[in-house]
């Protein structure tokens, strides 16, 4: 299993993890549905694997994000919750940047392709954004069991961090 670090925030900019918490003031604020925080999933803080964004007061709890070898943001899943313990990926969101070898924040991507289920009913909507036009598309009976997820255990991440949602959890 990956370590996981918590901060306040992760910057990508600068690859560093803003205001760390210690494990414990972070178990309270998931545990006690505080305040926001981040569990960044990796041996090493600065080139994670993953970041978590918690917000357990909020009707979408966890978004979880990976980055490109420049830590530019490259997709998110948001997971909102749905019922008691359990969540749904309700908004896929992938980015491309310039090819120029560097970071960028996701305002300066050349394209944004964002999928997103307003219900869990097999109905998804797809956005299209290359800068100068959006392209939206509706899709039904898209299969939707991979969106469901249980609502993680404190410091149990494997699951809702894994980025090819169509494989079963595994090791994080």
């Amino acid at each position: 299993m990956a370590t996981v670090h918590y901060c306040r925030a992760w910057g990508g900019e600068n690859h560093a993890m803003g205001q760390p918490l210690t494990e414990r003031t972070a178990k309270r604020r998931y545990e006690e549905k505080g305040r926001w925080f981040t569990a960044v999933v990796g041996d090493d803080p600065s080139r994670p694997a993953c970041t978590l964004e918690i917000n357990p007061r909020e009707a979408y709890p966890i978004t979880v994000k990976f980055f490109d070898d420049h830590g530019s943001t490259r997709l998110s899943y948001a997971f909102w919750l749905m019922e008691p313990g359990k969540l749904f990926l309700k908004q896929v969101t992938r980015w491309e940047y310039p090819a120029d070898g560097q970071y960028h924040g996701m305002n300066e991507s050349t394209l944004v392709e964002t999928l997103f289920w307003e219900q869990p009913d097999g109905v998804v909507r797809r956005l299209v954004n290359d800068g100068t036009t959006v392209h939206a598309e509706d899709y039904r009976d898209v299969p939707i069991d991979a969106n469901w997820e249980p609502y993680p255990a404190f410091g149990d991440f494997a699951s809702i961090s894994r980025e090819d949602r169509d494989q079963p959890p595994g090791p994080a």
